[in-house]
């Protein structure tokens, strides 16, 4: 849907630029230049709306891919690591992070390198328009059906815990991913041959795919992006609220259960609460950061009225460029801003964060201290006496004790850096 709105923009500017005589004047000769009419960007920059829009595109856009970059990196870091990976939803989430990292770069960074550059990246020729139709359709659709697999798959495991055990697992939640991916490179096959470059360097549909992509496109777009996924997060994460709360009802009017069982009870439950507080977040941050695109989608025909009285209103016009660009900043600040919802409503992704960090720490505080004990000549020695099996050498069998003991101190050292946080999390993923 975002692209449609873009593309439709393009052609209706193309459009009034080649009408733009009819309802501008001649800009008078300076300097010796010969007269001419001013350009569709010049009338339009006399507007505020206008130079608002753009320049939110131009200093806002940058700082939406540079933190949602940073985010999304840390995030897919964090997920995949042992004590966190061996989860359904942070396996969605690991996906997510780069779904999301894609759209960034795919469609917000073409975005703001046309606003300071004035060149379209799928303009550059056919293969460009082709391939960025297709990449960005497809990473918007993988992005928001991942979270609807997600917020299924913790519906199921809330709902029906024990049917869970046997039929949640990593495995097929990479089936799933592996599903959804094929289903949304289907779908969007067709931009591989219904776009083409024109004469003067647009990326437009090929003649027999206009009435496709002007009337049948833009509602498969709405469907597959929008209405059916707001659907179906709404539905689930209602019935996810309900049956967390029957449950936690349920488990509070327990009694004579032994304490090591109500202990454990307790851990699984607390668990639970914190992995689908973050899911909620990222669920119903999705539908309203991506509301505004779509409320402006359903209602843009019936409220803008771009020709009057067969005049163009470019007030109408940088009104409602201002109006796409708020919701463009919305969409795109959806797809950068999950690590934080991850910090604020994930207790134990702050700790593996942490852990993260404290065990890179670690390893390159103990890697130091072993390049200081033993410089690059005297480790390439030893190598080769141990190599060789000499030990009858006092040297050699003494160097080779120490070094056995270093790497011997170096686990150590890690392991008693990490062992606590993994030994915690281990405990609380075996439940």
């Amino acid at each position: 849907m975002n692209i449609f709105i873009m593309r439709e923009t393009t052609m209706f500017r193309e459009n009034i630029t080649e009408n733009i005589t009819i309802t501008t004047s001649i800009i008078p000769e300076i300097g010796g230049d010969p007269p001419r009419r001013p350009t569709l960007q010049e009338i339009l920059m006399a507007y505020s709306e206008y130079v608002w829009a753009v320049n939110l595109g131009t200093y806002v856009f940058p700082i939406i891919i540079g933190l949602g970059t940073i985010g999304n990196v840390l995030s897919f870091l964090i997920m995949i690591r042992r004590t966190m990976i061996i989860t359904p939803t942070c396996f969605y989430m690991a996906i997510l992070a780069i779904s999301d990292t894609t759209i960034l770069y795919v469609d917000c960074l073409r975005k703001w390198v046309f606003l300071m550059y004035g060149e379209d990246a799928w303009n550059i020729n056919t293969a460009a328009c082709r391939a960025f139709y297709y990449l960005s359709y497809s990473s918007f659709h993988y992005s928001v059906w991942i979270i609807v697999a997600m917020t299924t798959e913790r519906f199921f495991a809330i709902r029906y815990p024990l049917k869970f055990l046997t039929v949640g697992s990593i495995r097929k939640t990479k089936v799933a991913c592996l599903i959804i991916l094929i289903c949304v490179l289907l779908l969007n096959c067709q931009f591989t041959w219904s776009v083409k470059i024109t004469e003067k360097g647009t990326c437009v549909p090929e003649e027999n795919y206009v009435n496709f992509h002007k009337d049948v496109m833009p509602w498969i777009d709405a469907v597959f992006y929008s209405f059916l996924p707001f659907v179906i997060l709404i539905t689930f994460n209602v019935l996810i609220i309900c049956s967390f709360r029957k449950a936690h009802r349920r488990q509070k009017t327990l009694h004579g259960n032994p304490t090591s069982n109500k202990s454990a009870s307790h851990n699984r439950s607390s668990i639970n609460h914190r992995m689908t507080a973050m899911l909620l977040s990222v669920t119903f941050t999705f539908i309203i950061m991506t509301a505004p695109k779509t409320i402006l989608f359903c209602i843009r025909n019936e409220v803008f009225m771009f020709l009057k009285y067969n005049t163009y209103d470019f007030q109408e016009i940088a009104l409602y460029t201002l109006i796409t660009r708020i919701a463009d900043l919305c969409m795109y600040t959806n797809h950068a801003i999950n690590f934080f919802l991850y910090c604020v409503s994930g207790q134990r992704f702050r700790k593996e964060m942490k852990q993260l960090f404290l065990c890179r720490k670690s390893r390159s505080a103990s890697l130091s201290l072993y390049s200081s004990k033993f410089p690059p000549s005297s480790r390439y020695q030893t190598m080769q006496t141990v190599s060789r099996g000499s030990y009858e050498n006092d040297n050699g069998l003494e160097s080779y004790h120490t070094m056995r003991t270093v790497s011997s101190n170096l686990g150590s050292n890690n392991n008693e850096n990490c062992q606590d946080v993994n030994e915690q999390n281990e405990r609380e993923n075996s439940l």
